[in-house]
């Protein structure tokens, strides 16, 4: 019969996949321009969620600017 542990253990970790933080911004798009500097600050500065959450957001407001035929 083992012991449990009476102390946390080391945190785990994790990878970011690469793709998670894509996104060009569209040319001459103020919006695009602004979500990707936060998306490059947040990032210098370890904070993932923000800055996923621009990539995301540049992925997103990206598809606006597409034409449809």
């Amino acid at each position: 019969m083992t012991t449990p542990s009476r102390y946390s253990a080391e945190p785990i970790e994790l990878t970011l996949e690469p793709w998670l933080l894509e996104g060009t911004p569209a040319p001459g798009c103020a919006a695009c321009t602004t979500r990707a500097t936060n998306r490059d600050q947040a990032a210098k500065a370890g904070d993932w969620k923000s800055a996923c959450n621009a990539a995301r957001g540049i992925r997103n407001h990206h598809n606006g600017h597409r034409e449809t035929p």
